[in-house]
């Protein structure tokens, strides 16, 4: 075996009840023949920032030349601001009767020195409810209403600053793809959620306001690197992606020019090509999110929504932050917005804001919740004298986060 393969091993038994199973989760052969390719997959990414460190002064020259590159130094400086971020998770328990959804929404202040607080202890949405099966239908409604309760916490959210998890596209997609559930009886259930959580204007406030701010963890665009940096810049086979890029180019406290999201033909069929069509059967509730969607969809088409990465500490990567035109045109609002990200990101170990780091656990863990209302509920149906019922039935066959 090799000698990582065996440290391994050792680590996945550390209690000798599982002495006498020599083997994880994933059968010993197979592990063996991947961490057998170690040294070709090192081989490989060594060879690709190799490649990379070689023309990084030549691409960063580049773009300072073309002034893509600027100083946060050189914004007006700032007060410290108050900073919230808002994050959601759902999940859904898949037995034999039903599916039990849940979804939920979490909002958390950001560190500050200040003993006023804005909210009186953490802010939440919950949603949830049972559902008889229906697929990916219900996994679509249980999303969607998820944004729905994300974008109604930021919306009512008293900060200066408002992180939100993924990119402005995230809700967009979401929500579209609940307004295309066909079962009658989810159908119900998403007008009545958009109702109460007001989610026609709760995006369209949120799209609208300068102090939402997208913080996106996965970036996969290369918009900026394919516009700013030409083949012969930044070599042949140097795919990288924006946020990798300006990762490795940008000094701590730089950031990038900002620019629109839909900067490219390919960037701007990513917002829907066509807009959402009038929904069969309609109704009042559903139809004013659809407009609320369209309206989302032009702001971006039109330029209205910007993009930069800044770079806030040496040991930090990049973030990709979507921000308004107007924090972009006004030199303060766009010191405020890059100041807020760098007092809260703290730690190496956590590589996003601190409150939307913790906001992620606290709503990611929302399938523990459905897994301790599993056990009351079976424990009720016992003592109601269904104990019969509930060994056939009632029992989960899984939890599903989504």
């Amino acid at each position: 075996m090799l000698p990582v393969y065996e440290e391994i091993m050792r680590a996945a038994r550390p209690s000798p009840l599982f002495d006498s199973h020599p083997y994880a989760d994933l059968p010993d052969e197979v592990l063996q023949t991947v961490l057998g390719r170690t040294a070709e997959v090192a081989d490989a990414v060594r060879g690709l920032f190799t490649r990379v460190d070689e023309r990084r002064d030549a691409m960063r020259d580049a773009l300072l030349a073309a002034g893509r590159i600027r100083r946060s130094d050189d914004l007006p400086p700032v007060s410290a601001r108050s900073v919230a971020a808002v994050d959601g998770g759902a999940a859904i328990e898949k037995s034999m009767g039903a599916d039990t959804a849940l979804a939920v929404a979490v909002g958390i202040e950001g560190l500050t020195d200040d003993p006023v607080t804005h909210w009186p202890g953490i802010q939440y949405a919950a949603w949830q409810s049972t559902l008889p099966h229906e697929g990916d239908d219900t996994a679509r409604t249980c999303r969607g209403i998820m944004t729905a309760l994300e974008l109604s916490v930021a919306r009512c959210a008293p900060h200066d600053i408002v992180f939100l998890d993924g990119a402005h596209l995230t809700p967009v997609i979401a929500l579209n793809a609940m307004l295309g559930v066909a079962q009658e009886s989810l159908r119900s259930e998403i007008a009545d959620a958009v109702t109460k959580y007001d989610t026609a204007a709760a995006l369209a406030e949120v799209m609208d306001a300068p102090q939402c701010v997208a913080v996106v963890k996965y970036d996969g665009s290369r918009d900026l690197a394919h516009t700013w940096l030409p083949p012969e810049v930044r070599g042949p086979g140097l795919g990288l992606d924006d946020r990798t890029t300006m990762s490795l180019l940008l000094e701590p406290g730089e950031y990038t020019d900002p620019q629109p999201v839909a900067l490219t033909q390919q960037s701007k069929s990513n917002w829907l090509a066509k807009r959402i069509e009038g929904l069969t059967p309609p109704d009042v509730a559903r139809e004013a999110v659809r407009e609320s969607l369209n309206a989302a969809i032009e702001r971006v088409r039109d330029d209205r929504l910007l993009v930069t990465y800044f770079k806030p500490h040496v040991w930090s990567p990049a973030f990709r932050l979507e921000i308004k035109p107007e924090v972009a045109a006004t030199p303060a609002l766009l010191a405020a917005t890059l100041s807020a990200l760098r007092t809260q990101v703290v730690s190496p170990e956590i590589r996003e804001p601190y409150p939307q780091w913790v906001a992620d656990r606290m709503a990611k863990s929302v399938g523990d919740a459905l897994t301790a209302l599993r056990t009351a509920v079976n424990f009720d149906l016992a003592d109601g004298g269904l104990g019969d019922y509930v060994s056939l039935v009632a029992h989960s066959y899984r939890t599903e986060a989504l």
